[in-house]
């Protein structure tokens, strides 16, 4: 065995082997504190959730076709360009909001940067940049505040919350979007303010990460904020941090983000980069970001758009309670594998439904159908490989960079946003490509892609205290072997 894997396997988190014989509630139970925080700051990601729904949900709103839009083939629509200009600014604020939430969190807590990401929430540039950080810190926050056993459940539960602020989102539009006046677009924008106000209001009663209190050199009060956590022995966990952060320190003292692509931290950024590439390139903007336009597109009034928006919403929420128990039970690697391979059959029946006639007398079938395909592939990616990837960006960064390579994944999240909400316009409407529901063709070929990647590359990380994670990593264990692997301490 290798000199530094022998450091690092002795730096095991000493409540492991309590954690794991633990049953689910029972720690939820005991770490109950640190999940009713990981739920608030949660917050955040509900209100990314509702700016991207409203975002690219507003393009179906009669009004703001009305306005922003044009005449064509006897409705108005809003031309493919500029749907590309509204969508693009968030996204390019939210690449440059994670690379600073990155910086940030390192220097004044993840606590503090979440509360300037509220103050900056204005302006759709500006915006923009604090989506950016209320993507990044939820799941940091909730995997440096948790528990290895608790760590599945609440890392991927900002997928639930993105969901509850999806729901929001289509509920508000189902709500004002028949409206004749500019209040009928206005309206949804103005109330997504509300959870940055509320997190405001907390934030200042939360407490700080104990990973980065250590490393800021405030022993007394990580010790005390693990308690207030609820860990069952504060002294003992708060040592093994500090011998994984002395390990960390002395292999290389600084962190900066090149450090991300060196030696064993190079896969472990791909797998935090690769698993978000996943999520985008399974439709999942055009599945949920773009249902209420397709659905009108596929020749369903506004207001019945607005309609099954919302339930394919309530059936999001389902989903994603569901993907606790399957991140639990079968394993990130194994949920992501299986949910990818769905979506690739389903995204292919949507291409396939697609090309049966479908309008006219009796011929409305492949209509609902694609309307099913919709609805089914939204609810397999919000069980499986959406709160997946969330899961794995936070477990696979080591922790003196966790930071920075979740900052990297979001940006990674925000870039291919920014791409598909160029291409999923350009493809599907009527005054460009007008592909429809033919471009699930494409999506599925992507999906079968990802499945391979997915195979070769992601390890399972379930129940892995950080310590052997990193000795997993350093020893290059492959992927399919990680679950396979015992790590003995010493």
């Amino acid at each position: 065995m290798k000199e530094n894997a022998e450091a690092i396997i002795s730096i095991r988190d000493v409540s492991a082997p309590e954690e794991r014989r633990q049953m689910m509630w029972q720690m939820a139970s005991q770490y109950r504190v640190a999940i009713a925080w990981s739920t608030f700051v949660g917050f955040a990601a509900i209100n990314w959730g509702m700016d991207t729904m409203l975002s690219n949900g507003v393009i179906a709103v009669p009004a703001f076709q009305r306005k922003f839009g044009y005449a064509f083939e006897g409705q108005h629509i809003v031309s493919a360009r500029w749907q590309i200009a509204f969508n693009s600014a968030g996204s390019v604020g939210g690449c440059l909001g994670a690379i600073a939430s990155g910086y940030s969190a390192d220097k004044i807590g993840p606590r503090f940067t979440l509360g300037i990401g509220c103050l900056n929430s204005i302006g759709a540039l500006v915006n923009g940049l604090s989506l950016g950080i209320f993507l990044a810190i939820p799941s940091t926050y909730a995997a440096e505040i948790c528990p290895a056993g608790l760590r599945g459940l609440t890392t991927s539960a900002v997928q639930l919350f993105v969901g509850i602020g999806h729901l929001n989102a289509s509920l508000i539009l189902r709500a004002t979007g028949t409206m004749a006046s500019p209040w009928a677009y206005k309206l949804p924008f103005a109330l997504q303010f509300l959870f940055p106000v509320l997190l405001l209001l907390g934030l200042p009663f939360g407490p700080e990460s104990p990973w980065y209190l250590l490393r800021t050199r405030h022993p007394n009060t990580a010790s005390s904020t693990l308690a207030s956590l609820g860990c069952p022995a504060p002294a003992e966990t708060l040592a093994e941090m500090q011998r994984t952060i002395a390990q960390e320190q002395r292999r290389d003292a600084a962190t900066c983000y090149p450090d991300c692509f060196r030696g064993a931290d190079r896969r472990r950024t791909e797998v935090a980069l690769g698993i978000f590439g996943v999520c985008h390139l399974v439709g999942a903007v055009f599945l949920i970001g773009y249902s209420n336009y397709f659905f009108q597109l596929a020749g369903f009034s506004a207001a019945d758009s607005f309609s099954l928006s919302v339930g394919v919403s309530l059936l999001g929420l389902v989903a994603v309670t569901c993907s606790w128990l399957l991140l639990d039970r079968l394993g990130r690697r194994s949920t992501a594998l299986a949910g990818t391979g769905s979506l690739a059959l389903l995204l292919l029946l949507l291409g396939i439904l697609d090309v049966l006639p479908a309008r006219g007398a009796g011929r409305l079938g492949p209509v609902y159908g694609q309307v099913a395909c919709v609805a089914l592939a939204v609810f397999v990616y919000l069980a499986t490989v959406g709160p997946a990837g969330y899961a794995l960006s936070a477990e696979v960064a080591s922790p003196r960079l966790r930071s920075r390579t979740v900052g990297l994944a979001v940006v990674v999240q925000n870039l291919l946003t920014l791409l598909m909400n160029i291409v999923v316009p350009l493809l599907i409407n009527p005054d460009a490509a007008a592909l429809g529901g033919k471009i699930g063709f494409i999506f599925a070929a992507t999906a079968t892609l990802s499945v391979a990647w997915l195979w070769l590359r992601v390890p399972e990380t379930a129940y892995r205290t950080f310590a052997e994670l990193d000795y997993l990593f350093v020893e290059a264990v492959p992927a399919r072997a990680f679950k396979g692997v015992t790590v003995i301490p010493p």
